[in-house]
């Protein structure tokens, strides 16, 4: 079988130094907007913060790429967006939605008073503005899946199928890519699903032999929490109001029979 991403062997201490990078690059963001004035957590601080972050990522791949590589980031890392992916947007949502409720009746076991929540998913929760809602879904669908895709895919993945069988690779870097979102501390309620959307983005990887499919089905994930975030109240009115009219409406047909 043709190895996943032959082209170039990146090593553990290289995706650890693309990591750190973005780690770098989100401290600097940080400084820059407390220099400005700016110590408020909003969707363009976060959309700053995070852009820093990947500027760092996306700046040590290139040199690591012109250095070690073809200079591709699409025979490098595997990055290839293919328009006939798309599909897997509504695929990823679906993902999103089958992984919570899995995980439902274990959150509600250990967290009976509701599981800690993330600084970015209260920055989106809070967003309500049509530019604060266009940030976020920039940071969270678009730019996430494929820096993050680029790391734990492109990378670690690619490396860790040259040293065990796929199905272990895989089961690796989706517990890596579950367990760096512990730098935030309030994530850890988020761990187990995560892992299973790792394992499913790291066959998809592996399977494809590029990102593609991986990384719409990751914006597909993160879109399906963008829009509970920033609707869900919403949302669950709406649904309180048809069923009050199914209701009414049930009523008057009882009326009529």
């Amino acid at each position: 079988m043709k190895a996943y991403l032959e082209t170039t062997q990146w090593t553990i201490w290289e995706t650890v130094l693309v990591i750190f990078a973005g780690i770098l690059g989100s401290v600097v963001a940080g400084a820059f907007l407390l220099g400005m004035g700016s110590d408020e957590t909003t969707a363009l601080t976060l959309g700053v913060i995070f852009t820093g972050q990947a500027t760092g990522n996306l700046l040590v791949m290139w040199l690591l790429s012109l250095r070690r590589g073809s200079g591709s980031f699409k025979r490098d890392f595997g990055l290839t967006v293919h328009l006939a992916d798309s599909w897997a947007i509504v695929a990823g949502m679906g993902l999103q939605i089958g992984v919570a409720l899995l995980m439902a009746p274990f959150v509600r076991l250990f967290y009976p008073d509701g599981p800690p929540q993330q600084e970015v998913a209260e920055i989106t929760s809070d967003s309500r503005s049509f530019f604060d809602i266009v940030i976020i879904l920039v940071v969270v669908v678009v730019l996430a899946p494929v820096v993050e895709e680029m790391i734990f895919r492109g990378m670690l993945l690619s490396r860790l199928t040259r040293s065990m069988s796929n199905t272990w690779a895989v089961v690796v870097s989706a517990a890596a890519f579950a367990s760096i979102h512990l730098l935030d501390p309030n994530a850890i309620a988020a761990v187990p699903g995560l892992f299973i959307i790792g394992l499913v983005l790291g066959f998809q990887a592996i399977r494809r032999g590029n990102l593609s499919l991986a990384i719409f089905t990751h914006a597909g994930v993160n879109l399906t929490a963008a829009i509970l975030l920033i609707f869900g109240d919403d949302i669950i009115d709406w649904l309180e109001e048809m069923a009050e009219n199914a209701e009414t409406v049930e009523g008057l047909m009882s009326l009529m029979f």
